[in-house]
């Protein structure tokens, strides 16, 4: 999210964590300081997520310092020691190539709050918009919760939830009109969508 009213709006239709990447090399990286406007609008019990990509360790807990971040989401190539010098825990996206190495990656990043499950696109870090593979996904039980990403939109919501069924889902591109700019109606249908399958 990049903007203050778009996430008053997808707090009202009931999202449960506000992503907002704060260094990447993306379209939709942010300031510290429309962070922190973003930070003054977000209610009790809805998580702030501080999104980076190979990002040291002291900007990220800055980050934490000035924002208020709840959890960092880490896309890059960050190690586990790293990741361990955080001071609030962190989500491990994993750029999923095969069976295998998806498994190998969830097991590596054992003290991860959750992990992320995106499709691995050459020379990208997310918001591809490429829908994972159900053969990339972890059939049996891991430690951490799951959360699925990839090309996940208002009309393909359902059926994703139905074949993975993940802890949680990563919405961005799917429900933008332009990179950082969400669309209104596509967020309502989004999260009346995950909402029903979640209540089915």
């Amino acid at each position: 999210m990049t903007d203050p009213q778009q996430v008053q709006h997808a707090v009202a239709c009931g999202v449960d964590a506000i992503g907002m990447i704060l260094h990447a090399e993306s379209p939709r990286t942010i300031s510290t300081a429309q962070a922190k406007k973003i930070r003054a609008v977000v209610p009790p019990m809805v998580s702030l997520v501080g999104v980076v990509v190979d990002c040291s360790t002291e900007q990220i807990n800055q980050f934490v310092q000035d924002i208020g971040l709840d959890l960092v989401q880490l896309h890059g190539a960050e190690t586990h020691e790293e990741a361990e010098q955080l001071t609030r825990p962190y989500v491990k996206a994993i750029r999923a190539k095969s069976p295998e190495q998806v498994s190998r990656d969830i097991a590596a990043w054992s003290n991860a709050a959750a992990i992320l499950l995106d499709p691995y696109v050459e020379g990208q870090h997310g918001g591809t918009g490429t829908v994972l593979s159900d053969a990339l996904w972890p059939m049996t039980g891991t430690q951490q919760p799951m959360i699925l990403a990839g090309g996940l939109s208002p009309s393909n919501i359902a059926a994703r939830i139905r074949a993975c069924a993940p802890y949680a889902v990563d919405v961005n591109s799917g429900v933008e009109s332009a990179p950082g700019i969400k669309d209104p109606l596509k967020v309502e249908s989004m999260i009346a969508s995950v909402l029903a399958e979640d209540a089915r």
